[in-house]
């Protein structure tokens, strides 16, 4: 029996939806009860305390099934459609799987352990998501670059694939490299953040540091957009296919003829 599911271009959709609505609903909150600076926190300090943080959570968790779900579509798409002797193709496309599933590991692990509750685990799972999604887009890029001839990629899904590679790449080394240094020099003034002291949340234009801090939480925001848009470009190739699943029984024998029907539900 063969189960059919079309439509597959409306989950990038819904995956962007469920990401979108875990950030801004959390900023707004977070803004509102004063946990967070409104000129503009880190994604996760934002959803850092309840009652954002329950919402947070809960759409960002939807938002990392999802984007497994959109990841192994893409695989086995690619696999599929790739010519058998496209070995780089098909490294690329598996290692991607890997590299976008961890990715979307990560991303549970920063919804379900908060910056003011676990924070080594949830800076593991942020390392996770940002690094492991930036291989993840080259991988993909490369991968439609070379599937062009295969017709299984446009060369403008493509061209766009490597433009927001690029720019997660500078986005990732700015949120990481100026976040160091903002929190080194906050700490040089005795403002601590580590060293068993409790994550300060909040930020002043009189803090030490606190230009570079912007830079790296505008670079956050930034590289998290582009990689929700990242998923969208799926959405023309998704729109030309169907996933079908397909049920075996154990033992052939108890089951009626009509079980094997090849029609889709």
């Amino acid at each position: 029996m063969l189960s059919g599911f079309e439509h597959l271009q409306f989950l990038p959709v819904v995956l962007c939806c469920f990401a979108l609505i875990a950030f801004i609903t959390s900023y707004i909150l977070a803004v509102h009860e004063k946990d967070v600076s409104a000129l503009w926190p880190y994604i996760s300090d934002a959803g850092a305390y309840p009652p954002q943080s329950c919402i947070f959570g809960q759409f960002l968790n939807f938002a990392a099934v999802l984007g497994f779900v959109v990841i192994f579509i893409r695989y086995k798409h690619v696999k599929d459609g790739s010519d058998p002797g496209m070995l780089l193709v098909r490294r690329l496309n598996y290692w991607s799987l890997w590299a976008g599933g961890l990715s979307c590991l990560g991303m549970s692990m920063v919804a379900n352990f908060q910056v003011i509750n676990s924070l080594p685990v949830h800076m593991v799972g942020a390392v996770l998501v940002f690094a492991l999604a930036m291989v993840y887009c080259w991988m993909q890029a490369i991968v439609s670059h070379k599937m062009t001839s295969q017709a299984t990629s446009s060369t403008l899904s493509s061209v766009t694939r490597f433009v927001l590679s690029v720019l997660v790449t500078v986005f990732f080394v700015t949120t990481f490299v100026a976040g160091g240094v903002s929190e080194m020099e906050r700490a040089k003034k005795g403002k601590d953040n580590t060293a068993g002291a409790i994550y300060d949340l909040k930020w002043n234009e009189t803090d030490p540091g606190y230009q570079v801090h912007l830079a790296s939480t505008f670079s956050e925001w930034l590289m998290s957009l582009c990689f929700l848009v990242y998923f969208l470009t799926y959405f023309r190739e998704f729109q030309k296919i169907t996933v079908f699943i397909q049920l075996r029984p154990k033992d052939a024998q108890i089951i009626s003829p009509g079980f094997f029907s090849d029609a889709p539900i």
